[in-house]
């Protein structure tokens, strides 16, 4: 989301609002001058996108919510509200012996309508999730609150805000009967399609709760197509990603968003690592602007797996409401990966190494379970998850299916995808971390990971993918022993120890058997392992990698996999200088330099390919591994932390592909 682009001919939202309204409202509404800064010669822009609350007693740049800094990130799950401004926030911390809320009592209490108990019920839940039990009433018990939940991955979010929605429709069923009320914003695509899956459940289980229709606006979709089912369903409930939203709201704010109640953001951390800050905070200044009862009637319901200084910033700019409840239940003292995963980590000498010992692993998976075998392995880079389901493909097809998942492939099959492996019983999906946050595929026995994640939070997203829904699940990591730093990190960051640990040394018959089922040439190859080498440049730094110990590694996969360890992946010396390498000994250990003289450069034809360039644009920026970011691409919403020239890449922000963006690990 740090590209400019030229914004053309689009209608004025702010242009010509006069004087007296805007001293009319002043006390309750202060326009920040946005970063979102449009070259458009029909409007100006720059009072468009923050609306803040005006509060004369704090003190300039004071958050509501801030927090205290804090000494180190093993503090991370402990929240530290800024003194002045608490008495503003009720603070409800995670209670061990609380009573058990269940649909039953929210039914004699009188919380839940008959209609939605019904529903509910038939979908034949053993019971409430913590998280649900903890915010579906306080949610509903009062319209002069906002909330924050914090909650763990795969605990229930979803039907956490779900439910209350549906409950405030059913409320107000005679009130703006065709208008949207309740307005949903999912950081990624896949996510935002599977809580429209959810609100769809809900509709089956009772079809007189039908009348409350769904519609998603997602960007890789035919935005004439989605108005047109806007027209036609005119729906309560609007699901969305930040920048097709954005584009609505501009174009159709006052024909269908007058009337919204309620404002829910999920994976709230996850839309600010994105780079969303800037959009969420424009879209809840239009719809505050729009809204036909008061510019504080819409109703906040946050919910996050952290809350960090940025999530509570956030929060300060976008809640409406005098008073603000915050529901934890996450106890500081768990470490935040889920109990019931049982996990392993499997080290060898060669990073290449693990993918046979994941081939091992698999096939002997599905011999002990008589291929009842449900798993999702994560990989690094989208060539290598491509080159990975390949094999796994040669190896496993005959025995069950087996998908790949990642950034590159267009919506309506990834859509496509998702529904399969839902349904089936087993499979194994190759993906990588578009995949790891918010997907809920149900009884999935293991997570695997070969190599490390984009960054450390998507280690416990990732194998977050099991264990959902009360049962257990694995996860096993296969590293090798240049990586282990990232195990110590994970220990003193996140507070997560793998107790199980293991060796692996491949035997000459899986060497055999993986090699032969790569079917890869060798061209195809080197840029495999060279969109490794990004990836791993890239967390370097945060992992606390030595950079001499693990590129070169990486590097050497290439003779590893064609059965020759003294080979190199050979590139030109201006591509070598392009990777800041050319006068590195590193650079030297890696590749083999040859004279392309008379042919075009290895590196030309690299960074032309399908707009991937996997490692240009990483190694152009030399030993810069601080700004990590600006070297991914992240899907469908970019991981761009900045705030200059967002404007691009929130209208853009579903699309699989950025030409300007490295499309390396999603």
């Amino acid at each position: 989301m740090l590209t400019s682009l030229l914004v053309k001919s689009r209608p004025s939202l702010l242009v010509g609002r006069s004087l007296s309204v805007l001293f009319t409202n002043c006390n309750r509404i202060n326009r920040g001058v946005s970063n979102r800064a449009y070259h458009d010669s029909d409007r100006d822009q720059k009072n468009f996108g923050r609306y803040q609350k005006n509060d004369s007693n704090r003190r300039p740049g004071n958050s509501r919510f801030n927090s205290r800094p804090r000494a180190s990130s093993r503090d991370d799950d402990e929240v530290n509200f800024d003194k002045s401004t608490f008495s503003k926030l009720i603070h409800v911390p995670k209670e061990e012996n609380s009573k058990e809320v269940t649909l039953d009592t929210l039914l004699e209490e009188g919380v839940l309508d008959k209609e939605l108990h019904k529903a509910i019920a038939r979908m034949e839940f053993p019971c409430l999730t913590p998280v649900q039990q903890k915010t579906i009433k306080p949610i509903l018990s009062s319209e002069d609150q906002d909330v924050i939940a914090r909650a763990k991955t795969g605990t229930g979010k979803t039907f956490a805000f779900l439910i209350p929605i549906f409950q405030h429709l059913i409320n107000t069923k005679l009130d703006s009967q065709y208008m949207v009320k309740a307005v949903i914003v999912a950081p990624t695509r896949d996510l935002a399609l599977q809580i429209e899956a959810e609100v769809k459940k809900i509709h089956d289980m009772n079809y007189g709760l039908k009348k409350y229709a769904c519609v998603s606006l997602v960007g890789g979709t035919d935005f004439r197509a989605a108005m047109e089912k806007m027209n036609k369903l005119r729906p309560n409930i609007v699901i969305a990603t930040p920048g097709r939203l954005i584009d609505v709201l501009e174009r159709y704010s006052n024909k269908f968003f007058r009337f919204v109640d309620y404002k829910v953001l999920d994976e709230a951390d996850r839309l600010l690592e994105i780079g969303f800050r800037d959009d969420l905070e424009t879209i809840s200044g239009i719809l505050n602007e729009k809204n036909s009862k008061s510019t504080d009637n819409i109703k906040t319901l946050l919910f996050s797996a952290t809350l960090d200084d940025k999530v509570q910033k956030l929060a300060n700019n976008i809640m409406n409401k005098k008073e603000c409840l915050f529901l934890d239940t996450v106890d500081k003292n768990e470490p935040e990966a889920h109990e019931r995963i049982d996990q392993s980590v499997v080290v060898s000498e060669k990073f290449a190494n693990s993918i046979f010992a994941a081939v091992e692993h698999i096939k002997k998976q599905i011999t002990e379970r008589d291929s009842n075998y449900k798993a999702i392995i994560f990989a690094p880079t989208v060539k290598f998850t491509s080159f990975l389901c390949n094999i796994l493909q040669n190896e496993f097809k005959k025995n069950l299916p087996i998908l790949e998942f990642h950034g590159k492939i267009t919506q309506n099959k990834r859509t496509s995808l998702v529904k399969r492996f839902k349904r089936e019983e087993s499979g194994i999906l190759v993906c990588t971390d578009v995949g790891a946050r918010g997907m809920d595929f149900p009884n999935v026995h293991e997570v695997l990971q070969i190599g490390v994640p984009s960054e450390l939070a998507n280690y416990i997203h990732r194998i977050g993918r099991t264990a959902r829904s009360g049962k257990e699940g694995s996860s096993v990591l296969f590293i090798c022993k240049e990586e282990m730093p990232f195990v110590k990190e994970l220990k003193d960051a996140k507070n997560i120890t793998i107790a199980k640990q293991e060796t692996y040394e491949p035997s000459e018959e899986i060497k055999t058997e993986v090699l032969e089922a790569m079917g890869q040439d060798t061209d195809d190859l080197s840029d495999i392992i060279i969109s490794l080498i990004s990836s791993y440049r890239s967390c370097i730094k945060e992992y606390r990698f030595s950079e001499r110990r693990i590129l070169p590694e990486i590097a050497s996969s290439y003779g590893v996999l064609l059965n020759d360890p003294q080979l190199k992946i050979p590139v030109s010396r201006r591509f070598l200088d392009k990777l800041g390498l050319s006068r590195s000994p590193i650079g030297r250990e890696m590749f083999e330099i040859r004279d392309y003289s008379g042919n075009r450069d290895r590196s030309e034809n690299f960074h032309d390919e399908d707009g991937d360039a996997d490692s240009g644009s990483s190694f152009r920026s030399g030993n810069s591994y601080g700004n990590r970011n600006r070297r991914r691409d992240y899907d469908n919403d970019q991981f761009g932390r900045g705030n200059n020239n967002r404007r691009s890449f929130s209208r853009n922000n579903d699309n699989s592909n950025y030409s300007n963006r490295n499309n390396n690990r999603y």
